[in-house]
């Protein structure tokens, strides 16, 4: 099986300087680059450089996918515009990472699963790109993400207790799906996680902060006012906040199973539905169903010789049903007198069991 290794860089907050796409240039000759980006895929060897050192020095964000199971989005974030503490409960595990680098904040979130020979590295990055944005404006469910991700794989003790639960899991963005996605996050999973978080999302803070700082003052205070009157807390006394109870590793899993297990159960359900709605319409044709498999036999595609023979085999067990066995039987047999020189229609129907009486 041929090697399949994706690396992709962006640059959001400056363009590269000639003299660094230059540097760049010398690492890679084969690479797609600009002045906002870098790309490259490797069907034999390696990369030369450092991903580390390139995201540190050059670049905004970088994924990186290999059809071995491996995956890996960085992103670098301006450490004025992130508070590193609150994305701290978020890294309990050991494939998602936060740290400061100088003036940045490193966030990986990485996964390694099976091989794959279909696994396509294209178009990920520009999927992913606005989390960086969204963790910005202080939207923390991307980290979220990238640790249920991790109690998804196994890595994470059962006993573990979930960080806390950012509001809007139960309605992400385009982004967040991807992320989920490139995770491979169970959504049954994904759908128990979103039960005791938030409906709304927080408004991003540096909106607030400009919304707040226009208002008059005596307007802001009339606000406050109100607010606190509202929350109950009143000077010397602190307000009850309603917070929902973390959960485990193991209990979330469980809900999880349970869930897949309850969709299965009901798309069985559905199928047998449908299944028994289709025999009851059939069932309705009378004649007609047998002068249908007759046009489709006549057919030179062989796909309408196997639709003809599903066909045969739905009427079989209408004529089961109905205890029509007998008559079934008769007109199958006259049929394969029709078409006893077709060897490879008699053959189909043998293999349906669909023999002369």
């Amino acid at each position: 099986m041929s090697e399949y290794q994706y690396y992709e860089f962006r640059a959001v907050d400056r363009p590269l300087t000639q003299r660094e796409r230059a540097e760049l240039r010398a690492l890679s000759t084969r690479a797609n680059i600009s002045a906002y980006h870098f790309s490259n895929v490797y069907h034999w060897g390696s990369f030369k450089g450092s991903p580390d050192e390139m995201v540190e020095r050059y670049f905004d964000a970088h994924l990186y996918v290999a059809n071995w199971g491996e995956r890996r989005l960085v992103l670098r974030l301006p450490a004025r515009r992130f508070d590193l503490q609150r994305a701290r409960p978020y890294q309990e595990g050991r494939r998602t990472a936060v740290q400061r680098k100088g003036d940045h904040v490193m966030l990986r979130f990485e996964l390694d699963e099976a091989w794959s020979e279909d696994v396509q590295g294209e178009g990920w990055l520009t999927s992913l790109l606005p989390l960086r944005e969204e963790l910005l404006s202080g939207d923390l469910r991307s980290l979220y993400l990238g640790w249920l991700a991790q109690a998804a794989l196994g890595q994470l003790s059962a006993d573990d207790e979930e960080p806390p639960v950012p509001p809007g899991l139960g309605s992400l963005s385009s982004a967040l799906t991807a992320l989920a996605d490139f995770l491979l996050i169970p959504p049954e999973l994904l759908e128990v996680a979103a039960r005791t978080s938030a409906a709304e999302k927080p408004v991003p803070r540096e909106e607030l902060e400009t919304w707040v700082q226009a208002l008059p003052a005596l307007e802001k205070d009339a606000l406050l006012v109100r607010l606190i009157d509202k929350a109950g807390v009143a000077p010397g006394r602190v307000a009850e906040k309603a917070i929902p109870p973390r959960r485990l590793v193991g209990a979330l899993l469980r809900e999880a199973v349970a869930l897949q297990k309850a969709k299965e159960r009901r798309e069985q359900e559905r199928q047998v539905a449908a299944r028994e709605k289709e025999l009851e319409a059939l069932a309705a044709q009378g004649s007609a169903a047998w002068g249908r498999v007759d046009q489709l036999f006549s057919s030179r595609r062989p796909t309408d010789h196997a639709a003809g023979v599903r066909l045969l085999v739905d009427l079989r067990e209408v004529a089961r049903r109905k205890g029509t066995e007998d008559a079934f039987s008769r007109r199958l047999g006259q049929l394969r007198e029709r078409n006893a020189r077709r060897a490879g229609l008699i053959s189909r129907m043998d293999k349906e069991g669909l023999h002369a009486p």
